[in-house]
């Protein structure tokens, strides 16, 4: 027996595969085995969880072309040679006993080699796709040896091509992989699945050089507070899922994978668990679909022993964790601990990516607050944005991304500063995306300001923009779980228009009510004020790679001459939202472009004031008060109940 079909017993034996159809829920199972049913006929759609480029629309190839693409997209070709559809297949036949499905697995992947007599660059050989193939042939092997759906020349010619592939990773490695995901998913891949087909990996110069190239990968491409610095969490979860198989595959061949990279890839997935909604889901940060991202921190709470990633996992292990994973896992997964994380926010300091949460809970508040670098070509435009979900429900929201195609305008429109919940002055953008990947300008963040106290929140950032010169601060105060008090302040000499854009989740709709606006969820309601002239238009967005709605955009346009303060407030249907008078020396009444204050009125007996501040205070004696509170601050916070008042400053 040679060292390759060694290696695929024992990872046959070590997952316990012949016992996985047990672990696979019948609702799991019928929706695998209509997907494997299609791919019987050479049908294609695109449409599981981490699918990066998801196409739903279903394109049968009587005769394969692997360079062929369809849907007008040259992503399809690229996701039709990454091959991640394989596992239903093999799946299928465990389920079904019928190995037909595991004959059609193989069919591809011998087809695949017989059009790649020798690699070179094309579309179907890809190196990002490259990567992500051999690991997907690998993990097919055990299960196509245990079908015994392998003679012994077919799996020569399978593990000559992996070799192949992978040594031409190895010679059209560009530098900038050094700092993108393609280079990281390329080289987990390799210290991956090497290990099983040769038995001298550690001294072989490829695997040498493949894990010294991840260890430095993961070592600049991820934040110290955890996030990968492209901007985008799609993308963050992509090599956080290709971290852990190296995490994974390094373990069973006996050689760990660096403590360097282990302390990165966890460091990823608890800035993703700080990421997720309320549903599970991930907004669509950068270039990134609403996709559930439990399954995610399943498998990250199977290799760190971590019962917070169990508690915001799964409920049990998901098919495809399984199938990388094997019946051990999930069995044990079953027994993990799980304790809800002690923190409700999420600080990216470094990243400036920002999110809290009125608990762990389903129906919870929540909020995500961005301001960092650009990051890679899957940034937007997104400085200052602000999404929001109150008991649950998604109601601010980011546009999405709809598609990579350079020809199609709706790709530029979402990454740009409009498709945001932003402000801009006389609807000049200073960030502008000039096609799918690139920019023709972008305006400078600065340093945010973040303060936490109980369920009192403030966030703060500013952009410089230019042509002209102008300054766009924005202060967030948000009191969980039911209040957002929005501040932009803006400044540019001379006469301007600022205007200021929401963009509303699908599934909300806002009508005029008065002196307010009513924000209906599915599920409740929110009230909504807004500066300056309001009106409302319906507008694409896109929650899914390939698919587009439209949703409602709350506009709000405030005539000013060199600055101005604009407030918006949402908060829960039943609140009542008035001004505040804010006071220096106690009883001289502050100008609204120095200081505004709004009070948040929940019942007879209880209410919040708020009170920010735009300039320092360089005239006149240093004493404010609001609500009959003396202080000095920037932004202050008066909970009064019961007729007791509590002062707490979120910025001195």
């Amino acid at each position: 027996m040679n060292f390759v079909q060694q290696s695929l017993n024992f990872l046959a034996e070590h997952k316990k595969l012949a016992q996985t159809a047990r672990f696979i829920r019948p609702d799991a199972a019928k929706e695998i085995i209509a997907h494997a049913d299609e791919l019987m006929h050479q049908t294609f759609t695109f449409n599981k969880t981490w699918d990066m480029e998801r196409c739903l629309t279903p394109y049968t190839l009587p005769v394969i072309d692997w360079n062929n693409h369809q849907n007008d997209d040259p992503e399809w070709c690229f996701m039709l040679n990454r091959m991640d559809y394989l596992d239903h297949l093999l799946l299928a036949s465990l389920l079904t006993g019928e190995i037909g499905y595991a004959d059609k697995a193989k069919e591809y992947i011998l087809n695949w080699i017989a059009a790649h007599p020798t690699i070179v660059s094309e579309p179907s050989t890809r190196t990002l796709d490259t990567g992500i193939r051999v690991m997907n042939w690998m993990e097919a092997l055990p299960y196509l040896s245990m079908l015994h759906a392998l003679t012994e020349d077919e799996l020569t010619r399978i593990t000559d091509s992996m070799l192949a592939q992978m040594q031409y990773l190895k010679e059209n490695y560009l530098p900038k992989y050094k700092t993108s995901n393609w280079g990281s998913i390329q080289t987990c891949a390799i210290v991956s699945v090497l290990p099983f087909l040769r038995a001298d990996f550690q001294t072989d110069p490829l695997y040498q050089w493949a894990l010294n190239e991840m260890t430095l990968q993961f070592s600049i491409q991820v934040y110290p507070d955890g996030m990968h610095w492209e901007q985008s969490t799609m993308y963050h979860i992509e090599v956080l899922n290709y971290g852990m198989k190296a995490v994974h595959y390094m373990g069973l061949h006996l050689q760990p994978c660096p403590s360097a990279v282990k302390q990165q890839v966890y460091a990823l997935a608890k800035a993703l668990a700080g990421q997720l909604m309320p549903s599970g889901e991930i907004e669509t940060f950068g270039d990134s679909d609403r996709v559930c991202a439990r399954d995610v921190l399943s498998r990250a709470s199977l290799l760190f022993d971590d019962p917070t990633f169990r508690f915001v996992g799964l409920d049990e292990l998901d098919p495809e964790s399984l199938y990388v994973l094997g019946v051990p896992a999930a069995q044990r997964y079953a027994t993990l601990p799980a304790s809800a994380p002690q923190s409700l926010h999420y600080d990216g300091e470094d990243s400036g990516m920002y999110t809290l949460r009125s608990s762990w809970d389903k129906d919870a508040s929540f909020t995500m607050f961005t301001n960092g670098s650009l990051g890679s070509g899957h940034g937007h435009s997104d400085n200052l944005h602000l999404s929001a979900c109150y008991q649950g429900d998604p109601v601010l929201i980011d546009s999405g991304r709809f598609t990579y195609r350079e020809d199609h305008p709706l790709r530029v429109q979402l990454k740009g500063m409009a498709a945001h919940n932003g402000v801009m002055i006389d609807d000049k953008a200073y960030c502008v995306p000039s096609d799918s990947w690139g920019y023709a300008d972008f305006g400078l963040p600065l340093k945010n300001y973040v303060r936490h106290a109980g369920n009192l929140h403030y966030f703060e950032g500013a952009m410089l923009g230019h042509d002209p010169l102008q300054v766009w601060v924005r202060k967030v105060i948000v009191i969980d779980p039911a209040i957002w008090m929005i501040v932009d302040e803006v400044k540019c000499d001379g006469a301007h228009e600022a205007h200021s854009r929401l963009h509303f989740d699908p599934a909300v709709t806002v009508s005029p009510a008065g002196d307010h606006h009513r924000v209906t969820t599915p599920h409740t309601a929110l009230t909504l004020t807004c500066p300056g002239t309001v009106s409302y238009t319906s507008e694409p967005c896109s929650l899914r790679y390939n698919e587009q709605q439209p949703h409602m955009v709350v506009h709000s346009k405030t005539a000013f001459t060199d600055s101005a303060t604009l407030i918006t407030t949402l908060c829960g249907d039943g609140i009542t939202v008035q001004d505040a008078p804010v006071f220096q020396n106690l009883t001289e009444p502050t100008a609204p472009d120095f200081a505004q204050a709004r009070k948040f009125i929940l019942s007879p007996t209880e209410s919040y004031t708020v009170a920010v501040y735009s300039k320092e205070i360089y005239r006149g004696k240093k004493v404010l008060s609001c609500e009959d509170m003396p202080y000095h601050a920037k932004c202050v916070v008066i909970h009064e109940k019961d007729g007791h008042k509590q002062l707490t400053i979120l910025k001195a």
